[in-house]
């Protein structure tokens, strides 16, 4: 999907659109994962970028795995 907005977005941004708040738990949880290389993402010295596009694909995934059950 073809989403307005910036191309790369924050680990903040990240941990919200996915789990709906922002805490430590769910900003760990983005780390892990784009660590993890679960998530693509760009580190560009201490800060951490996910292309607003892995929001999609990773929601497209778990309606994949509901579906399947």
């Amino acid at each position: 999907m073809n989403r307005p907005g910036p191309a790369l977005i924050s680990v903040r941004d990240m941990a919200t659109a996915l789990f709906g708040r922002y805490t430590n738990g769910t900003r760990d949880a983005v780390y892990r994962m784009a660590k993890n290389k679960q998530i693509a993402s760009v580190r560009d010295g201490r800060k951490w970028w996910i292309p607003a596009s892995e929001i999609d694909r990773l929601r497209n995934l778990s309606a994949d795995e509901t579906e399947t059950q």
